[in-house]
């Protein structure tokens, strides 16, 4: 991890220069995401995950397989730490199109821990080569799935078996402001942060920004976060808009501006909408009126148990670290988000940056590999 840290490894610059026309984003998202996964990789956050769950009477697994997603590249990492950490050899299997990362940081492994080099293994092949997947399967004792519901569907229809699959599959995450919440520069950033974070592609990026109070309320946040958008838009630019993807923008600044508020520029858009509805497109802070904290979980139940993050303001710092593996304790108006699918709470700034031993989708990542 502090080889993935260090910007003169060459691991790390052979992953900044190849990575962003393989996923399709720029040379800072990239660094921003290594930083992020990386980071959370510590001596102390090691050892708090095996002290927390590693203690086991079972013999651990002999190999672990790992799938994974297109979207957010170091989405996956956490297992594959954890199977090592285990004394799991870990085989990860990357997307054909986006092979890069997982072969480099099997590399890594190899280059700076020899000792550890034999149990990390990548390769990279298309999710209709429905042989070599489930060659991979039926050698597994335990396999992590990550990717849309379709993709994880299709893994655990092509398991044997009795392997425990684990999958991740398609989640939303939110922002909630509660009404004493004063509008900050600090906190509009951070919530600015969450939204442009994977250019709004992974699972716990904000897709709202719930505020307790009325629609003026939600409209004087956009106001200010349009004010503070272009800078941190700069430290994390946007490739350009294909054609599809620019009719989609345009078609939504029209009806959001006639909803409520909106403001725009490259590779960010406010706005301040009445509902939920209509959804608003990647790198977008939508911010939508709720009448209370108690009312969030009925806002929120039209997607069904898909949520998986909540950056709740009003802490005394949005970018305090948040401890323990599910951030903060949930206050009690928020309590029936968990039957909604909650498993983090955490502030504004950190919700794209979860801790180590985050146990996501009802899944205890490391006791699985015990």
């Amino acid at each position: 991890a502090r080889s993935w840290l260090d910007p003169d490894d060459a691991t790390r610059r052979e992953a900044i220069e190849r990575l962003p026309a393989e996923l399709g984003c720029t040379p800072e998202m990239v660094a921003w995401g290594i930083e992020a996964a990386f980071e959370a990789v510590t001596p102390e956050a090691l050892r708090r995950w095996w002290d927390r769950e590693g203690a086991a009477s079972q013999a651990p697994p002999g190999l672990s397989a790992h799938i994974h997603a297109s979207n957010v590249f170091v989405a996956g990492l956490p297992p594959v730490l954890a199977s090592v950490l285990a004394g799991v050899p870990a085989l990860i299997k990357a997307p054909s199109e986006h092979p890069t990362f997982a072969a480099l940081f099997a590399r890594s492994v190899a280059e700076h821990a020899p000792e550890l080099g034999p149990c990390v293994g990548a390769a990279a092949w298309g999710r209709h080569d429905q042989h070599t997947t489930q060659a991979l399967l039926r050698a597994a004792d335990v396999a992590f799935v990550f990717g849309d519901d379709a993709s994880v569907a299709q893994v655990r229809a092509l398991a044997p078996d009795g392997l425990r699959v684990l999958g991740f599959g398609h989640r939303v995450s939110v922002a909630v402001i509660p009404a004493a919440t004063p509008i900050t520069d600090l906190l509009l950033d951070a919530l600015a942060l969450d939204a442009l974070a994977w250019d709004g592609a992974g699972c716990l990026t904000p897709r709202w920004i719930l505020v307790e109070g009325d629609l003026a309320r939600a409209v004087a946040f956009a106001r200010g976060a349009a004010e503070r958008a272009p800078a941190v838009a700069a430290a994390l630019p946007a490739i350009p808009l294909a054609a599809a993807e620019g009719a989609a923008r345009a078609q939504y600044l029209g009806l959001a501006g006639f909803a409520g508020f909106v403001a725009h520029g490259p590779g960010w858009v406010v706005s301040a909408q009445p509902a939920l509805d209509p959804a608003p497109p990647p790198r977008t802070l939508c911010f939508v009126p709720v009448p209370g904290l108690s009312a969030v979980s009925g806002v929120l139940a039209p997607l069904g148990p898909a949520l998986q993050g909540v950056a709740l303001g009003g802490g005394p710092d949005p970018d305090s670290d948040v401890p323990g593996p599910h951030g903060l304790p949930v206050p009690g108006p928020l309590l029936p988000l968990h039957a909604l699918g909650l498993s983090l709470l955490t502030r504004p700034g950190r919700l794209q940056r979860p801790p180590l031993d985050w146990n996501h989708d009802d899944v205890r990542i490391l006791a699985a590999l015990r």
